[in-house]
């Protein structure tokens, strides 16, 4: 009788921990979907910005380094491109366009190319960042899921890996990159 109730007991337990589980992945496949809709929208943004220029509610700052593609002692060509999608945000508290979008940055050296996306929410936090880089000469593609500036989910090339060691140190490197990021787009409304 006793181990009878000893195994249900653990039955019961390893349920209860099971739908635990199941409820939380169900609210991370929820938040990474939100993502994707904001992602889809903001992209059709950009490409109205791109398509209609003059014409969108969406705007664009663009910096080049090294437009004229001079070479860079022991890299060759180095020529970052950075592009600021922004829209306006509470109009009632600025009538001017200033609410961050989308960060996208193509970096060339020479015979590689990288590339950085950094999406923002309707409040200006960091909800996705993506990159397709070369790292030890292996190509990686990543991509990081955000709330609250804290990764619940990060994919390096189609495979899903904890937000841990190297994994935590590329999230903190991001959230960095961002910050100054955003000085320099705030920066240049300020112009």
């Amino acid at each position: 009788m006793r181990e009878m109730m000893k195994k249900s007991t653990v039955f019961v337990v390893l349920g209860l921990w099971l739908a635990g589980v199941s409820a939380v992945a169900g609210q991370t496949e929820k938040k990474i979907e939100q993502i994707r809709k904001i992602y889809d929208e903001v992209n059709r943004k950009v490409a109205e910005c791109t398509d209609e220029g003059e014409y969108s509610t969406t705007y664009l700052i663009e910096t080049v380094v090294n437009k004229n593609n001079g070479q860079f002692p022991a890299v060759g060509i180095y020529r970052p491109v950075v592009r600021f999608y922004y829209t306006y945000g509470d109009r009632e508290k600025n009538p001017y366009p200033d609410r961050l979008l989308k960060i996208e940055i193509e970096i060339s050296r020479s015979d590689r190319h990288e590339n950085y996306e950094y999406l923002f929410d309707e409040n200006q936090r960091l909800i996705f960042f993506f990159s397709k880089k070369y790292e030890d000469e292996t190509l990686v593609e990543r991509r990081i899921y955000l709330a609250a500036e804290k990764a619940f989910k990060i994919i390096e090339n189609e495979k899903s890996v904890a937000p841990t060691g190297r994994s935590a140190a590329v999230v903190r490197q991001v959230l960095a990159d961002e910050r100054k990021l955003m000085t320099i787009f705030r920066n240049s409304l300020d112009y």
